[in-house]
Order: structure tokens, then sequence, then C-alpha cells
């Protein structure tokens, strides 16, 4: 009768091996789903960041104070619409420090070199004063998000009929747009995120 004399050599090394190779892919498929989980609670908080960042400029921008201050050449001094920045004043501050009193706004889109856009965000305190407000240094402006594409677009209406442009031009466009629209894209191929804030009629008139 023979004893068995266990595992031989052979049989040791093959069941390493395989103990080996079934770690090996326990723990590459744990990487995946913590790589997986990692990029998804960043989506997630990208996403919600968005969202805060376009809902509270949703706010200010409806918010736009109707004071229509003009410089020497008969162009508004603070109003200033494009489809990549816009500037206006506002009663709704989103600095802390600025909560007393009406505040000067711009908010503007630029390309960087990793070919998204970034928006970057200025504001200050005027205190109700009407001297003219210089140009806003680079340092003075923070960056809220950045995205694929981020847009400005005001709703104009003319002959019962409204439609969207790019651009506000006080010399041709009465008043303010009746609505400001935000335009972002996550990426080329998301659908675009959009908020529409309404403006006063007492400032469209």
């Amino acid at each position: 009768m023979r004893h068995d004399r266990g595992f031989t050599l052979l049989e040791l090394l093959i069941s390493l091996t395989i103990i080996a190779v079934i770690v090996v892919i326990t723990s590459g498929a744990f990487r995946i789903g913590i790589r997986a989980w990692e990029k998804g609670e960043r989506n997630i908080e990208t996403n919600q960041r968005i969202r805060i960042v376009l809902n509270l400029i949703n706010h200010q921008t409806a918010s736009i104070c109707p004071r229509n201050i003009k410089n020497e050449d008969g162009k508004d001094r603070f109003f200033n619409a494009e489809n990549k920045s816009l500037s206006f004043l506002s009663y709704m501050p989103l600095v802390p420090g600025n909560t007393f009193s009406t505040v000067y706004v711009k908010y503007v889109v630029e390309k960087g070199e990793d070919d998204a856009e970034h928006l970057f965000f200025y504001e200050k305190n005027i205190v109700l004063s009407d001297k003219e407000t210089a140009e806003p240094a680079a340092e003075e402006f923070h960056e809220l998000i950045q995205a694929h594409t981020i847009e400005f677009d005001y709703l104009r209406k003319e002959d019962n009929e409204v439609r969207w442009q790019p651009s506000w031009d006080p010399e041709n466009d009465k008043g303010f747009p009746l609505a400001i629209r935000i335009s972002l894209k996550r990426d080329k191929e998301s659908a675009p995120i959009l908020v529409i804030a309404r403006i006063h009629k007492d400032t469209t008139s």
C-alpha cells in the first residue's frame, strides 16, 4: 500500500503559479474598479460644481441693475455683452465682502493651453459711485469652471418676434436683452447645459 507523500515540487510550483495569476487578475480588477469609482466621483463633483456656478450666474445676471451710465463717447459704461464676455451692474453680489452695495461684475471666457474654455469672474463693489470703473487686471479674476465650450447669448424682441443673438450692441439694441442664456458643453459630444436668466422688465424698456 502506497502512502500519500504530499505535493511534489512540480505540483507545488503549479499551485503557486495559479494562485499568483488569481491574485494578479483580482488586484487588476480591483484597481480598475477603484479608478472607475474615482472617475465617477470626479465627474459627479465636476457636474455639481458646474451646476452651482451656473445657478449663481443665473441669479446674479437676473438681478441686473438698470442704471444706464454712459461714457463720454455715449457708450454704456458698465453693460457690455459679447459671446465670450459679459459685464454689468448687479444687485446680487457673490463675493462675501460685497454684501452692502451694487457690484460691477465681469465674466470672461478664455481658451487655455489644454484647448478647454475657462470661465473667469471679477466683481467689485462700486458703493453707489458712478465713477468710471477701470479695466480689472488679470490677477483680479477668479477661475470658476472649465468646459469644452462656454457661450453667452442674448434674447432680443423685434417686430413681435424674439430671437437669440451672440452679442448686444447698445447702439442698435434698445435697453437690455429680455434674457441672457449661458450655454456650456462638457465635451465635444455632450449635449449643452443651458441656463436662461430672465431680465426684469424695468431694464428692458
